[in-house]
């Protein structure tokens, strides 16, 4: 069976069934990576807000150069906590979420032309992807179980093992996975290919940003626990969201496994090592004849300018995609499986505009286009960050105050959360229902004065674990940010503390909405134009080489921008920082790309003319 059989329908028109089934391996790349960010990020910092080593580390550093910790208090971090003031937690964060970028460059490329020779009964990529896929489907389901059941110092370790053996495995097929469309499809028909195979992996993003809701659903099915109970600590939810990703992958395997009728390569092999020999000659006389074409000066000036507007956009959207479920929890009060269904909004409407962005790059030119999309990105993030800071101002707060305030109200509600886990735990050991606190309740019992026995216990527990000293700390808090008066003691601080920090998140849960239908559209407006921009600065006959400088571009920027993001997080308090650390990004991009006097698609009518004059 050859190519054509495979991908053409008898009219010459791209066999869809067959592209579909053959999008089952991006599919699963796809779903890894929509649950590996959000959730290896929650994973991350609670193991290592937890470990002694980080947070001696952060004391030592704190100790060592005094400024650093008065500088974080300064913007509100919080002190309350056992974990709390100055903490390297966000630069551990940043640095560990680089792997899969740094080995995806180490390894990818190197995998992908090694699937180039693989002479196999399956084939040329199939051996990769059926071969080490549940490898890494197997790893990636172990990262919460040893995540969450190792205990002490080795619970680090050991996780960070697991991770770096996933993204490593992962690095091995994505080349192959990403190879095998267009292996198997002529060439006039890999465009519409292409479009099914992406179309595939938002499947794939897709599932994996809802994982989250169904594992709560699978959870309180297996476990017994209910939705009020899992959300006080979602954590024992993770595994479930796991193992549907793991499920997702090997089911994606196994299609590409027995549907996809990939040609036999062991077929004359020795044939196939003379033409790959042949074909690695041919490629090195092209790759001779094309360094001899050099473009002009406006042309580097053009080239060089967009990898710099490359690097700085692909450095504000990786901060919010890595941190941004971090933020969630911390800004918006969310759960994890919240905040991916609300990144499913982002991925939906980047996916409805892909074909506009696509008519306007090509009606208003590429520049034009991309300037628009940042532009709409920037407006996003300055309504957003607007918004926050007047609702500030009508409480008479700075960011830095209102940062304080959020993180003590933060310190006693992961206490509270901690609590009801207890509870939990105990209601199951003993065949009954949990009765939850909230955080409402309690404000109300410390100002009401009615007796609550299961406030009063925790009242008594809070004491326990954070010592005596948090009622101080919570009427200091509240004294510094609102004003002494009207919070002389725990109950009415708390209380105060508890209506500001619920006005503004109440609205910010709301805005998020439409910042992330801007922010998708603008995406794809962005996204859809830039790498054909890249590609005709360099014409037709360079087209992998300024490939390559795209993705150098992205994956530098990749690697750069969660260490960079972590290092800013670290000093500024708060992952509010995000917006205006993703805007500064995205005016460096429109700085640069106002550089960009190339990249241009020739107007149809001029290319029609130049055939006519050719054929005469």
């Amino acid at each position: 069976m050859n190519k054509k059989e495979l991908f053409c329908e008898k009219n010459g028109k791209l066999h869809i069934w067959h592209t579909v089934i053959t999008g089952f391996a991006f599919l699963t790349t796809s779903i890894a990576w929509a649950i590996y960010d959000p959730y290896v990020t929650r994973i991350l910092n609670k193991i290592l807000n937890e470990s002694d080593f980080v947070t001696k580390l952060s004391q030592s550093l704190a100790s060592a150069i005094p400024w650093i910790g008065d500088f974080a208090a300064a913007q509100g971090e919080s002190t309350i906590s056992a974990t709390g003031g100055f903490t390297l937690v966000p630069l551990f964060i940043g640095f560990i979420m680089t792997f899969d970028n740094i080995f995806g460059v180490i390894f990818q490329p190197t995998f992908g032309k090694l699937s180039d020779r693989c002479h196999s009964r399956l084939g040329k990529r199939r051996p990769f992807i059926v071969g080490v896929a549940p490898i890494s489907a197997i790893l990636f389901f172990l990262i919460p179980i040893i995540a969450l059941n190792v205990k002490g110092e080795g619970t680090l370790i050991v996780t960070m093992i697991c991770i770096i053996l996933f993204v490593f495995s992962m690095s091995l097929w994505r080349a192959p996975a990403v190879a095998l469309m267009p292996d198997l499809t002529p060439p006039h028909l890999r465009s519409e290919g292409n479009a099914i195979i992406n179309l595939m992996g938002g499947l794939g993003s897709a599932v994996g940003m809802v994982a989250g809701t169904i594992a709560i659903v699978l959870c309180g099915i297996f476990s017994g626990l209910s939705k009020e109970q899992i959300k006080a600590d979602e954590s024992v939810s993770f595994p479930y969201v796991f193992a549907i990703g793991s499920i997702v992958m090997i089911i994606g395997m196994l299609v590409v496994r027995i549907f996809v009728k990939e040609p036999d390569s062991r077929i004359d092999s020795k044939a196939a090592d003379n033409a790959y020999a042949d074909d690695k000659a041919r490629r090195k006389a092209e790759k001779a004849a094309k360094k001899a074409v050099k473009l002009t000066t406006g042309e580097r000036k053009s080239l060089l300018f967009m990898l710099g507007c490359l690097f700085f956009l692909f450095c504000g959207t990786n901060a919010i995609t890595t941190f941004f479920s971090l933020f969630a929890q911390e800004i918006l009060h969310m759960i994890t499986s919240e905040a991916t269904i609300i990144m499913l909004i982002f991925a939906v409407f980047s996916a409805i505009s892909a074909v506009p962005a696509g008519k306007m790059g090509t009606k208003v030119g590429r520049k034009k286009t991309i300037l628009m999309g940042i532009s709409i990105f920037l407006s996003a993030f300055i309504v957003f960050f607007g918004v926050f800071v007047v609702m500030l101002g009508n409480q008479n707060l700075s960011i830095s105050k209102y940062v304080t305030a959020n993180n003590a109200y933060i310190a006693i509600d992961n206490q509270m959360n901690d609590y009801n886990a207890n509870l939990s735990d105990t209601a199951k050991a003993n065949g009954t229902e949990a009765e939850l606190l909230t955080m409402d309740g309690y404000v109300a019992f410390l100002n009401d004065g009615a007796e609550s026995e299961k406030y009063k216990a925790f009242d008594e527990y809070l004491v326990t674990n954070a010592g005596k000293s948090v009622y101080d700390d919570i009427v200091n808090v509240a004294a510094e940010v609102y004003g002494a008066e009207g919070n002389e003691t725990f109950a009415k601080a708390m209380a105060t503390i508890n209506d500001s920090v619920n006005e503004v998140t109440k609205i910010l849960k709301v805005l998020i909405y439409p910042v992330l239908i801007l922010g998708g559209a603008a995406n794809m407006f962005i996204t859809v134009n830039t790498l054909p921009l890249v590609l005709e600065i360099g014409g037709i006959d360079k087209v992998g080489t300024f490939t390559g400088y795209y993705y150098t571009a992205t994956f530098s920027a990749q690697i750069a921008s969660p260490i960079l993001y972590g290092f800013i997080r670290m000093f500024a308090g708060t992952y509010m920082s995000l917006f205006y650390y993703s805007p500064i990004c995205f005016a460096g991009a429109i700085l640069m790309i106002l550089f960009v006097k190339h990249g241009e698609a020739i107007p149809q009518d001029i290319v029609d003319k130049i055939e006519e004059e050719n054929a005469d």
